[in-house]
């Protein structure tokens, strides 16, 4: 197989907006359990904790750099004002940040909005270590456990590689996860997505799923499915994601894919955050300020 040509400024801008688009959209189109394939908007002047909190993190990137206490800050800004789609879980990180200026050292089960909230750090790939060390932390303040933040490692790493035209994400992952002593679980999952196509891992449904099924399930269908947008039409049909992972998954497809194919409904019905999320892409690799 040959190499593919270096990716043209075109292509990149095309792939960072399926990303960034992609993920309200993916939030969109799973806002409504019982499915039906309609993407719902969240309410004029509300964001759904699911891109809300991936948005904070967004200006942090635009803005020059992270500042974890003042990220935490954008979140508690939003938890006070908005709050949309604050699962327990997430309630009480943010509670416990709000509370103690420190991240929660305890949680009763993993929380899958950490996954979304660092899906921007994947724009940071110019500096994979930065980047790999980023999304830890960032999972970390939601959720405590390193199984947790390693998959959101996963998620990014992968992401990162479809915003450079690349496909295969797998050695980026199994090797970051290595550097990071994963368990034999997430590595064992990761090492297996390649090797069967027939073999798609359990669907990650309900409104709190566990971190790791959904994110290894999420990279397996962004692996082996060539056509994205039917896979998001029958996930959007069939309803039982919850937002935080359609954003994911809408966010690995529109960089894999491009939105090109994606049906204008979506965009329309996903409201007014497509045009906030295309106004803050036009602003990636701008200077602040």
């Amino acid at each position: 197989m040959q190499p593919p040509d270096p990716p043209t400024a075109a292509a990149s801008g095309a792939r960072r907006e399926g990303f960034l688009v992609g993920a309200v959209v993916g939030a969109a189109l799973t806002a409504s359990p019982e499915g039906g394939g309609v993407a719902v908007a969240p309410p004029p002047g509300r964001r759904r904790a699911a891109t809300a909190l991936a948005d904070a993190l967004l200006i942090e990137l635009i803005d020059g750099a992270v500042d974890l206490r003042r990220l935490a800050g954008r979140w508690l800004d939003w938890q006070r004002e908005d709050g949309l789609a604050c699962d327990p879980l997430l309630g009480m990180a943010l509670n416990h940040l709000r509370d103690y200026d420190a991240p929660i050292p305890e949680l009763p089960s993993g929380s899958v909005v950490a996954l979304a909230a660092v899906l921007p750090a994947a724009l940071a790939s110019a500096s994979p270590r930065a980047m790999i060390a980023g999304s830890f932390h960032v999972a970390r303040m939601l959720d405590p456990r390193e199984t947790t933040a390693l998959a959101a490692m996963a998620v990014v790493l992968a992401a990162a590689a479809f915003l450079e035209g690349r496909r295969d994400f797998v050695p980026d992952v199994v090797a970051a996860l290595r550097a990071n002593d994963a368990s034999a679980e997430l590595l064992d999952a990761i090492r297996a997505i390649p090797r069967d196509p027939g073999a798609e891992p359990t669907m990650p449904r309900g409104a709190t799923p566990d971190p790791i099924v959904a994110a290894t399930w999420v990279l397996w269908v962004a692996h082996h499915r060539p056509r994205g947008v039917i896979l998001l039409r029958e996930v959007a049909l069939v309803g039982g994601l919850a937002p935080p992972v359609g954003a994911v998954l809408g966010a690995l497809l529109g960089a894999r894919d491009g939105l090109e194919r994606w049906p204008a409904a979506w965009f329309a019905g996903a409201g007014e955050e497509v045009a906030l999320r295309r106004a803050l892409a036009s602003r990636l690799g701008k200077p602040s300020s």
